[in-house]
């Protein structure tokens, strides 16, 4: 029988859709396609796939069509999605819809009065990235006057994409200490596009201006991005008083960035009364090492040393699966690896890279360098993964020079470290996988979930409901929740939770896959105190042993109150239920 939706989709859409992906590439003309996006039979859940199709393959007269459909004839959802495609297309393939593009304008007044956020930001990128001149004092002037309110670091970029004495000079003003430091952090980023040498000046004075509050990743990672950007910046904060405590924050972010050049790392080191290098250790000096780590080394405080914030062990390495992949998987590596080799590992990362984990570092034809993991690559591009587990696609026509990187993880993470949290932190290692308390669950464990941080008082008093719990947490503000990773116990302490919720009530949640619908088994500790939610429906706590779960993604919320709950810590185990059983994983990773 045939649905009634694909009833009326025109036959020679059905006959497409059927196609693989590799067919369809090998098809020389998007004509067709062409024809559907015209047709007024063609189903809206399908126009994205014909525009992805159609841009994948044609040339800028066929990309004019879909930029005039997407500003005048798609529904907002729709148009977004299209809108991205193009952005992705001009960034693959370099190319670019023909024609006048100014109407990007009437469409982000249109996407204002509506206030559609995405959307503004996908046009603003657009105008950039398209180069479209004449829209450069449309941007200017929304920037002073407030009109795309929210957006102000993507109209800079825009205007730095777009270049010209006017724009710098806009940019650049914007740098000053008048401003808001959120504002002048944007500036600066934009301005290391355009001028190095004055976004370092201007970046310098942004650090001694600084206080250990502010955040200071947007104000280094675009000289760490630029050829010569780390030694700009270096030779500018060699002139201007940073204090100790920022001069840290502003190491940290160097080297969870995956870097550690010695241009940048030697005054900020300076700054915050730190050693600048560490001299390799010979045979000898490891030995001696390895038997203190043995005898005085603590392998429970170690494990919270490893889960620092500053460290930011797990944006590349997991535990139990759960953390980056980056990095080895660490649950096992003290059965493997011994005491000394892991010492050694920490202050010098780079002298023994694993195939798996080595990296590339590409210079491209703006400039910017690209260091990563090779995810995958082919004749036009390469992905690689970043230190922050972002991937970045370059295409092979970009690519200026490329050479062998080093380690992700950079030599001086322990700078951040005492002599005996340094001890603590290579006895954890050598415990994972081997002593007890220290090997993973052999049971399905949650490893990893996910935080929110100071939950608004509508879902923390006593009288909150399903739907507030709902429209709060998941709805008003989602990009709030964080990771939180469970320990080698499969545990998490409530105490350690409740801080970084900062709320006597906690909610933690957790996503897993249930690929064959049934039965599944939630085991959580206590009782008082505790609420709990499958997807959108809570669970009577006695009722845990049976949950019935469709296929698909599915989410473990709980809500403990911990003036309350009893229970030190949390664990959550899911297991197969009453028959029938159905068949999931407990999702991990960041």
């Amino acid at each position: 029988m045939i649905s009634l939706r694909r009833k009326f989709v025109p036959g020679l859409l059905v006959g497409l859709l059927a196609l693989p992906t590799f067919a369809l590439a090998q098809n020389p003309s998007v004509a067709p396609m062409i024809r559907l996006l015209d047709s007024d039979r063609l189903p809206e859940a399908r126009y994205p796939l014909v525009v992805e199709l159609i841009s994948k393959r044609g040339d800028a007269e066929d990309l004019q069509t879909v930029f005039e459909k997407a500003c005048n004839d798609f529904s907002p959802k729709t148009r977004l999605a299209a809108f991205q495609t193009l952005a992705q297309t001009t960034r693959d393939r370099k190319i670019k819809p023909a024609g006048d593009l100014s109407q990007l304008s009437t469409v982000l007044d249109r996407a204002i009065e509506s206030k559609d956020v995405s959307l503004q930001r996908q046009l603003i990128q657009l105008v950039g990235l398209w180069q479209v001149k004449g829209l450069a004092g449309d941007l200017e002037k929304r920037l002073q006057d407030g009109s795309a309110k929210g957006l102000t670091g993507v109209i800079l970029d825009a205007l730095a994409d777009l270049g010209g004495a006017e724009a710098r000079s806009v940019i650049e003003s914007l740098t000053s200490g008048k401003h808001s430091k959120s504002v002048r952090a944007e500036a600066i980023r934009a301005l290391a596009g355009l001028n190095v040498d004055a976004a370092a000046s201007a970046a310098a004075q942004f650090l001694a201006d600084a206080s250990p509050r502010d955040n200071l990743n947007s104000v280094i990672q675009p000289f760490l991005d630029r050829q010569g950007g780390p030694e700009k910046l270096g030779q500018a904060v060699a002139q201007q008083e940073i204090s100790a405590d920022v001069a840290k924050l502003a190491l940290r972010s160097m080297l969870t960035a995956g870097r550690n050049d010695e241009a940048l790392s030697n005054p900020l080191s300076a700054a915050a009364g730190l050693n600048a290098t560490t001299e390799p250790m010979t045979k000898e000096e490891l030995a001696q090492l390895a038997q203190e780590v043995q005898k005085h080394g603590d392998a429970a405080r170690g494990e919270k040393i490893f889960r620092r914030e500053e460290l930011n062990c797990y944006k590349c390495h997991a535990i139990g699966k759960a953390g980056g992949e980056i990095g080895p998987d660490l649950s096992a590596i003290g059965g493997s690896s011994p005491i000394d080799y892991l010492a050694n590992s920490l202050l010098f990362p780079s002298q023994a890279i694993k195939e798996a984990y080595k990296t590339l570092m590409i210079l491209d034809i703006d400039g910017l360098q690209h260091t990563g993991i090779v995810v995958d690559q082919d004749d036009d591009r390469i992905i690689l993964r970043d230190a922050q587990g972002k991937e970045k696609t370059i295409a092979v026509d970009d690519i200026e020079f490329e050479k062998e990187g080093d380690s992700l993880m950079p030599s001086g993470l322990t700078k951040f470290l005492t002599h005996q949290e340094f001890l603590d932190l290579v006895r954890y290692l050598s415990a994972l996988g081997k002593d007890s308390g220290y090997t993973m669950s052999a049971d399905p464990t949650v490893y990893r979930w996910r935080i929110y941080p100071r939950p608004p008082g509508k879902v923390t008093g006593e009288l909150f409901d399903d739907d507030s719990v709902r429209n709060m947490l998941f709805e008003y503000a989602p990009e709030k929740w964080q990771p939180i990773y469970a320990y080698a116990s499969g545990e998490i302490p409530v105490g350690e939770a409740k801080s970084i919720a900062r709320n006597s009530v906690v909610f933690l949640m957790a996503d897993f896959d249930v690929t064959v619908p049934g039965n599944i088994a939630i085991d959580l500790p206590g009782q008082q105190g505790l609420t709990v939610w499958v997807d959108d429906e809570r669970v009577p706590v006695e009722q845990l042993q049976n949950v019935n779960v469709s296929q698909g993604s599915h989410r473990l919320l709980l809500r403990i109150d911990t003036a309350t709950y009893e229970p030190s810590a949390i664990k959550a185990v899911i297991r197969k239920g009453k028959s029938p059983a159905a068949e999931y994983s407990i999702k991990v990773g960041l």
